[in-house]
């Protein structure tokens, strides 16, 4: 994966029943070929998805790095999930997708955001999911995805 050249998967997509999970993955391999480009790996919204797998960074990149596949993934993701609930993850994935900024300070760096990608326009755009599709050029319905 070469976020220098394309762009990590969106944080709507799901594996193993989990959003933001192909996005961590393209972004890890990213970080292990070293072609990571201006994109963060193993903080952020990836911290949660590794919080989410009993995870670390490092065992997280570990993972991806001895995993050359999505299916190999799933396989992994799935033995650290399985003592999750169904409906645990269900809320875990509606948390994800609906976070949005919170106070004064979360507010005026999103609106930084969407101002530097040419979009302060957007008012309607106010969840993460959201923004990070709109910066990567994925078409964003008014109002958003949710």
């Amino acid at each position: 994966m070469d976020l220098t050249k394309d762009v990590p998967r969106s944080p709507y997509e799901s594996l193993a029943g989990i959003v933001f999970l192909p996005r961590a993955v393209d972004k890890a391999r990213a970080e292990i070929a070293g072609t990571l480009g201006e994109y963060i790996a193993l903080t952020g919204q990836s911290e949660r998805v590794f919080e989410l797998l009993d995870v670390t960074a490092d065992e997280f990149v570990e993972a991806v790095r001895t995993r050359a596949t999505d299916a190999e993934m799933v396989l992994w993701a799935a033995e650290r999930l399985a003592s999750k609930s169904v409906e645990d993850l269900a809320a875990w994935n509606s948390w994800m997708m609906s976070r949005a900024p919170v106070n004064a300070e979360q507010w005026a760096r999103h609106n930084r955001y969407l101002e530097a990608m040419g979009k302060s326009d957007r008012l309607d755009i106010y969840r993460a999911f959201d923004r990070l599709d709109l910066d990567e050029g994925r078409e964003v319905p008014i109002g958003g995805r949710r």
